[in-house]
């Protein structure tokens, strides 16, 4: 078989250069220009400057043209003579953006019509030797979408956003490029995956399953089904290898489709752990057929999903790794660009190994976003990071005549095939609050069983039967927020069955404590808003807008109540700051604040409660958001934060009661905490020392232990606005501290804590050498628009013990524009001029 690459630059032009030209006169002037695939139209328009960046300012709006015409991009290439001799030419489309028309050589041989499923089209009666034209017209979503809507005989409600187009919910496209809350509405086109022409002489592989079960303690058994399509009846060498196992031999295969398959036996197999309980291990799997290779990477694990029932009318959610149960600590992930030409493998591999950093194992693959690519998938292989996998449906209602369900069938299928041997995949789940929606709508209020039928249809009756047929050893979740298969509880407000969703501290404006109100078995997405550092602002507002009710800082902020909110909570915690960049400083201060009462919390609930999932990891533009990452790729002060609540071994005070202090220390990890000490010390703001209490024992692994209640109330001179609380867990090989004000910051009676700052150079990048007179609070380092990443970040400094820090560059930079682009912020300073 041989393989022509159709990646390059292919040829852009307009399907009506009448419409076009009242935007843009490019295409009066030139017959086309160049557009890169893979690669998306806008990214081609933007490169030849017919748009501006939409990223910038609000030209977002000025684009949303683009959107609503058809493109067409074509190209010419080489056949040879040989090439079309005894083969079938099969032309393949990946992550194809949507609807597409393909035509060659002015004939039409297939049309597109879901991102989400492989496309394969027979070209062998098309093509000749030499020059082959192929061309790929692309409809737009948005005017496909309305003459869908069109055809609907009654209306498929669906959620909008500031800046949205409609009907997304009839297309089976990235829900988000239409708009959400947190991104822009920008609805790309293109293709996004290689395209390939394989000239194919006995047969092609459609699909390769491979199942994994342990047989005793040093043996596994590796079973290897295979779709081939052949060509011919044949007679083919095959072969498959892993583990140093070979099986090899004869198959005799029937033109069409056949199923083949292989079982191995492998021993001394090491077992694949999810980040933070051993090593990711992999290993390499081939399968031969014919002439045809393919090669896969296997990870040996055994993975269940405990949802038992309780007493108490619960049902817990346990991920259980290799018979060991997992406190899932992990956030939500989007897609990283609404351009997708950048979805570049370098940033996936910074954004995921960010993950890894801030001791997270898992990531959730939200539905309104899109399968990702197969590198996302390779890199949680290899890092360890589990994936609670949604499938792409979002807060809508959807439909389920005939049509529409035979398509997402076939994405399904494929999807299922595509993702089924990954190590990391660790549960299906069917949508994100479909579910829940059904009450958000008035159509769906007045005729309630109507769409819970069709939600019946789509949801269990095509995504969960080809889910459970195709993978009946890994778990089918329905939806999230949900109490599980055949329960549909109100995972919004109950906090007992399955995954939760908990969102009353943002969208209903109760306070942080809120937080304490609950005691969930999983938390799947709960979150709060921070504005990204003055850098990233800087990226799309020049600075006559910086002011969070410019026209600019408004338009990058797409939760309508969005600043409101974080403004509200400045005044409920804070004293006000004085500036713009301090008010970014603080945003993103109380946004961790947020994020850590919650997580410390749940966490010493273990096991009730075994997993935290925060919204959101990151951004597809710069924004507004509630990411932990910006998106240029830089850590807010959650992400340092998340780096520190989610270490394996903590010890966390909390006050749910007024006046009464709880102390835990927690260990999620597989090994013993051995002869350790906890330390609660009292501390004014001045620095005094005003006691402490010392526990000296071992910490088991997989443990949450309580150490103490403080009765603040007995303390009969303390003062709570002048008092803080400094905690610390030190064993051998263990050092980590934390801390608890007893008051609100703005009540709290802080002193200027007189910081210093000494800068030197260091290996891969400088040292940050932090001292103080008076005790630092919400310490924050920011080297602009830098690249690189401070190994702690959001720290206390006590007067007695100097703070050093490094900053590991991604790129070169000197001492002297490290020691000018470096600013200190901190909690006293930031409500002073």
């Amino acid at each position: 078989m041989q393989t022509t690459l159709l990646d390059g630059t292919w040829s852009l032009t307009p399907a009506d250069r009448k419409r076009v030209s009242l935007h843009t006169q490019y295409f009066a002037e030139n017959f086309s220009l160049p557009c890169p695939l893979p690669g998306d139209i806008h990214s081609a328009l933007l490169a030849a400057d017919i748009i501006s960046d939409p990223y910038w300012g609000t030209n977002e709006l000025a684009m949303q043209w683009v959107g609503t015409l058809d493109w067409i991009v074509q190209r010419v290439f080489t056949v040879e003579e040989g090439q079309l001799e005894g083969t079938r030419a099969i032309l393949t489309l990946t992550m194809a953006d949507t609807i597409i028309t393909v035509t060659v050589n002015g004939t039409v041989v297939g049309n597109t019509y879901n991102q989400f499923r492989r496309w394969r089209f027979d070209l062998t009666d098309h093509l000749k030797a030499g020059e082959n034209t192929i061309a790929l017209s692309f409809t737009s979503a948005e005017a496909y979408a309305k003459g869908e809507a069109e055809k609907l005989p009654y209306p498929i409600p669906y959620s909008v956003y500031p800046v949205y187009a409609k009907h997304r919910n009839l297309i089976r496209k990235t829900q988000c490029h239409f708009g959400w809350d947190w991104g822009p509405c920008i609805l790309a086109m293109g293709v996004y995956e290689s395209i390939t022409l394989d000239f194919v002489d006995e047969g092609i592989i459609e699909r390769v399953r491979i199942e994994t079960k342990p047989i005793d303690d040093k043996r596994w058994s590796v079973g290897v089904s295979v779709r081939y399509n052949a060509v011919a009846d044949a007679s083919l060498d095959v072969r498959t290898e892993v583990a140093s196992v070979v099986q090899e031999g004869t198959v005799s295969v029937k033109k069409g489709l056949n199923l083949l398959t292989f079982r191995l036996s492998v021993c001394d197999i090491q077992r694949w752990w999810p980040h933070g309980h051993g090593k990711a291990v992999l290993y390499p799997l081939s399968l031969t057929i014919g002439e045809q290779t393919v090669s896969r990477r296997i990870g040996f694990r055994t993975l269940e999903v405990k949802t038992i029932e309780d007493s108490e009318g619960g049902r817990s959610m346990t991920f259980t790794v290799n018979d060991v149960d997992i406190f899932a600590k992990g956030s939500n992930w989007i897609p990283f660009d609404a351009l997708p030409s950048r979805l570049t493998e370098e940033r996936y591999e910074q954004l995921l190994q960010s993950a890894v950093d801030a001791n997270m194992n898992m990531l959730r693959v939200w539905g309104g976003g899109m399968y990702e690519k197969e590198i996302f998938y390779d890199l949680c292989d290899e890092k360890g990071l589990l994936i609670w996998q949604d499938c792409m449906f979002s807060c809508s209602m959807y439909p389920a005549n005939e049509e529409f369900l035979e398509n997402v069938e076939a994405e399904i299928r494929y999807q299922v095939d595509r993702l089924a041997h990954r190590a990391s995949l660790a549960l299906w789940c069917g949508n994100n609050e479909d579910l829940g929606a059904i009450t958000w709508y008035e159509e769906s209020r007045a005729n309630r069983d109507r769409y819970v039928i069709d939600y019946d249809r789509l949801n269990e009756g095509v995504v969960g039967r080809i889910i459970r047929e195709q993978d009946p050893g890994r778990t089918w979740w329905p939806s999230s927020p949900s109490a599980g298969v055949g329960d549909f509880s109100d995972n919004w407000t109950s906090d007992k069955r399955g995954d939760m969703h908990f969102w009353s501290v943002w969208h209903d404006g109760s306070p942080f404590e809120e937080y304490y109100t609950i005691n969930p078995r999983f938390v799947s997405e709960f979150g709060f808003q921070s504005f990204p550092s003055l850098s990233t602002v800087q990226t799309y507002a020049d600075e006559g807008e910086h002011n969070l009710t410019s026209v600019v800082m408004e338009h990058h902020q797409k939760n309508p109540r969005g600043n409101s909110i974080i403004i509200e909570n400045f005044s409920r915690y804070y004293r006000f700051p004085s500036s713009f960049d301090q008010m970014l400083y603080l945003s993103q201060v109380q946004q961790a604040k947020a994020m850590r009462m919650a997580i410390e919390y749940w966490r010493t609930t273990m096991p009730h409660c075994m997993g935290t999932l925060y919204w959101q990891l990151n951004d597809n533009w710069p924004v507004a958001s509630w990411s932990s990452i910006d998106y240029t790729g830089k850590w807010k002060l959650l992400h340092y934060a998340a780096k520190h609540f989610y270490s394996t071994a903590l010890p966390i005070a909390y006050q749910k009661e007024d006046g009464i202090v709880e102390v835990f220390v927690v260990n999620d990890g597989p090994t013993a905490i051995v002869d350790a000490k906890a330390s609660v010390k009292f501390a004014s703001y001045d620095g005094k020392k005003l006691g402490k209490q010392e526990y000296r024992q071992d910490f088991a692994p997989y443990s949450s232990t309580h150490l103490a209640t403080i009765d603040l109330r007995k303390k009969k001179k303390l003062e709570r606005e002048n008092t803080f609380i400094y905690l610390k867990l030190k064993s051998d090989d263990l050092y980590i501290e934390n801390s608890l004000m007893l008051a609100k910051p703005k009540e709290s009676r802080l002193q200027d804590p007189g910081i210093k700052v000494a800068v030197a150079t260091a290996a891969g990048g400088f040292s940050v050498t932090l001292s103080c007179t008076k005790p630092a609070f919400q310490v924050a380092l920011d080297a602009g628009d830098l690249r690189g990443i401070f190994s702690d970040n959001l720290f206390e400094i006590r007067p007695t013990a100097q703070k050093v820090v490094s900053f590991k560059t991604k790129e070169h930079v000197t001492l002297e524009q490290f020691v000018a682009m470096l600013t200190v912020y901190d909690l006293y300073s930031s409500s002073r001029r």
